[in-house]
């Protein structure tokens, strides 16, 4: 992360904000696995001193399947190396598996969440939506098991849930990178036919977007506003299932009146709340959801570093 400061009207603001992770060039070249050694694809037919004309065909056949299988060979080696090399120009946010064996060089690896967190089995025949999917690692891992997926997430970081100070002054900040670059690589490397749309969790319509069986939604709340309403626009296209994971205290108790919830402002990667986990909760059900359960609590460090945040992963109907 690096920090920006703003001088506005006697006092300076900070604003950090997300970069490129430096990483030695090794580090670079690690991030991407290495191609599998060469292999004989064919072997050429035994000799055959007396081919008869009917054989003629088949070995014609024979060779031109083998010609086609070494050009095939080939444009894969080509498409690795390329995919390669790209990966080292994308920031990324998810660590996913892409063909060939790359692995994306992400800030935050959830794949050995996945047999606790709640997410079904087989989603075939099921539309199903990503909120906030940035490199859409739980996008693809819904359209991997059956899903019709439509992902949404801002166009750019400008648009995130700044302090409205801070908002003011975003024009002196040039270099917030765009969102979705990493999406874009992901979806063209796995083939994917996951329907990316740019959209706030703010403007979710059910007229606009339709209704979904499942709507997924990890570690955005922290970051917004108004999670709230963010939670009321999701269960107005839910059908479904809701399956919701961010970050909580477990260190708060209740308070005198209920659930406890930290306030932080936004200032600091635009991280605004940390509630309690009975406050998460009950976030989720005044936005009118119902059965609501918790399928696990978790913490989640960055793959660079040794501690996380606490979440949560909580399920609930509509």
């Amino acid at each position: 992360m690096a920090t920006r400061s703003v001088r506005w009207r006697g006092f300076q603001l900070q604003l950090t904000v997300p970069t490129r992770t430096g990483r030695s060039a090794e580090e670079q070249r690690a991030g991407a696995a290495p191609g599998a050694p060469g292999r004989l694809l064919f072997r050429d037919p035994p000799p055959q001193p007396h081919v008869r004309r009917r054989d003629v065909a088949a070995v014609t056949s024979f060779v031109d399947t083998a010609h086609e299988k070494l050009a095939e060979h080939r444009r894969a080696q080509t498409t690795r190396a390329d995919l390669a090399q790209r990966l080292t120009e994308v920031d990324w946010y998810h660590t996913i598996e892409l063909p060939g064996g790359v692995v994306t060089p992400g800030q935050f690896d959830h794949r050995s969440l996945l047999p606790r967190y709640g997410l079904p089995a087989d989603l075939s025949g099921q539309r199903t939506l990503d909120v906030a999917t940035f490199d859409g690692f739980w996008a693809f891992e819904m359209e991997k098991r059956g899903a019709d997926v439509v992902a949404i997430d801002v166009e750019t970081r400008a648009d995130y849930d700044y302090p409205t100070p801070a908002r003011s002054r975003l024009e002196d900040v040039r270099d917030l990178p765009p969102v979705g670059t990493g999406f874009a690589l992901a979806h063209e490397a796995i083939g994917s036919t996951v329907e990316r749309v740019a959209a706030s969790v703010y403007a979710l319509d059910p007229a606009l977007h339709g209704t979904f069986d499942l709507v997924h939604c990890g570690d955005l709340l922290l970051h917004l506003r108004d999670p709230l309403t963010a939670l009321e626009r999701m269960r107005a296209v839910t059908r479904g299932q809701l399956l919701l994971s961010d970050v909580v205290d477990l260190e708060i108790g209740e308070g005198p009146w209920g659930p406890t919830t930290q306030y932080l402002g936004g200032w600091s990667d635009v991280v605004w709340w940390v509630p309690s986990l009975s406050a998460l909760a009950q976030m989720v059900v005044d936005a009118g959801f119902r059965d609501v359960r918790v399928n696990a609590v978790y913490s989640l460090a960055k793959t660079y570093e040794t501690t996380g945040l606490w979440r949560a992963s909580i399920s609930a109907s509509a």
